[in-house]
């Protein structure tokens, strides 16, 4: 009877599983559907661009190219306004004035480092570790 029982529970489990089916590769494109799809893509991107003159030929990336340059001369010429001009005279009083934040820095290190002395010394007392 045992045999009976574990012939019948095994044969009463569905055995059947929900295949799915395989996922196949789309086939690889020849040389000539590649060539001709990107020149449609190219033709579709050199629509949306504006032309710079009609009849001319420039290429997408040159467009590019002098769209950046464009923007770039109002930058370039508002820079060159700002700038003071180049002397001798200009690098030396740079250099002073590292000079003088180079010794206010020293002075204020100084004042810092006395202040916090104090401090610690005042929370030592409090503490009662002195």
């Amino acid at each position: 009877m045992a045999d009976e029982i574990s012939e019948n529970s095994i044969n009463a489990e569905p055995a059947v599983a929900q295949v799915q089916p395989k996922k196949t590769r789309a086939r690889r494109r020849s040389k000539e559907e590649m060539a001709a799809a990107l020149a449609a893509k190219n033709a579709k991107r050199a629509s949306k661009t504006k032309s710079v003159s009609a009849g001319s030929s420039v290429s997408a990336a040159a467009k590019a190219t002098q769209k950046v340059a464009a923007k770039a001369e109002p930058l370039k010429a508002k820079r060159a306004e700002t700038k003071r001009p180049s002397s001798t005279h200009a690098g030396a009083d740079g250099v002073v004035d590292l000079i003088a934040l180079e010794a206010e820095n020293q002075k204020l290190r100084k004042s810092l480092a006395e202040k916090l002395r104090s401090e610690n010394a005042d929370l030592r007392k409090k503490l009662g570790l002195d």
